[in-house]
């Protein structure tokens, strides 16, 4: 079996399988080797950590494409993360690790990477770019044994905010929508937001005429959507998304976040939110 994200201390091979008598043997001729033989103290022995990627494989979250979805990966006792191809990797991945208690926090991509920058479990985004479609594992696991094992289950790290108008988008291309915000990425062992600036122009519209921008998770209620003339960049319209988020009582906090979509009525000036899943549509005052 080829293994990834493997710590770069790992000196054993995968061959230790039980239920196999050839398999029982060539592991204790192995162990003898590496000098953890049964009649010596095995403390210094290290762990089989097995990072089983089954419910990732199996799940919805990255569409049928894992064959386009990066991963990384941080480990106990590894040095530096392991990044590889989700499609590339077994089921279940075997890792070798050194005795203790481990953080295992794996950072998925659902599209191809384009401007994150991973600093350990800190993932930010420059401003001036969207945030990627992010989903993170992060668990203790006690790897104190001879082996260990995880389950990755990855949640989900950004907001994708929908933007329409009563024109079926017609109005918003008329302007240049600037979302703004005050958090920049998050902490990926513990899903905590990073204060720093984020600010993206929409330049994509979907198939339905809005506008769908993904922004990360966030600390304050101030996630605004501006909108600027494009004749003589003049800032027209400013929709307070955070406040109107704060007033429906939605999480921010959440383990996985929601999705929510957002009708702007400028005939009116009244803005339409509605959160996923929610049955509920919320009314608000358009601001200039």
């Amino acid at each position: 079996m080829t293994r990834f994200a493997q710590s770069y201390k790992s000196v054993l091979p995968v061959a230790r399988r039980k239920g196999c008598a050839y398999c029982m043997i060539v592991c204790l001729f192995l162990a003898a080797c590496v000098g953890c033989t049964v009649k010596e103290d095995r403390e210094p022995c290290p762990c089989y950590l097995d990072l089983d990627y089954t419910a990732i494989l199996s799940g919805d979250l990255l569409d049928g494409q894992a064959g386009n979805v990066d991963a990384v990966v941080y480990l106990p006792s590894s040095e530096y993360p392991s990044t590889f191809r989700l499609a590339a990797c077994p089921d279940i991945n075997e890792n070798v690790v050194d005795k203790g208690l481990a953080r295992v926090v794996s950072v998925l991509h659902n599209r191809p990477l384009r401007e994150m920058l991973v600093k350990g479990p800190r993932v930010t985004w420059d401003e001036g770019n969207e945030i990627d479609s992010v989903y993170v594992h992060s668990s203790d696991v006690d790897c104190r044994g001879e082996e260990a094992y995880c389950l990755l289950e990855p949640h989900k790290q950004f907001h994708t905010i929908s933007f329409t108008d009563e024109f079926g988008g017609e109005a918003l291309r008329t302007y240049n929508m600037v979302i703004k915000g005050s958090t920049c990425g998050f902490n990926a062992d513990d899903f905590s937001a990073i204060e720093g600036p984020y600010l993206y122009t929409v330049q994509e519209y979907d198939r339905n005429g809005g506008v769908s921008v993904r922004v990360p998770r966030q600390i304050y209620d101030d996630l605004r959507l501006e909108f600027w003339t494009k004749e003589d960049y003049r800032r027209v319209f400013t929709c307070p998304v955070g406040q109107y988020l704060r007033a429906t009582g939605y999480d921010k906090d959440a383990i996985d976040l929601c999705d929510f979509e957002v009708k702007v009525n400028f005939r009116d000036a009244l803005v339409y939110v509605r959160v996923a899943d929610w049955e509920d549509e919320y009314v608000f005052a358009l601001f200039k």
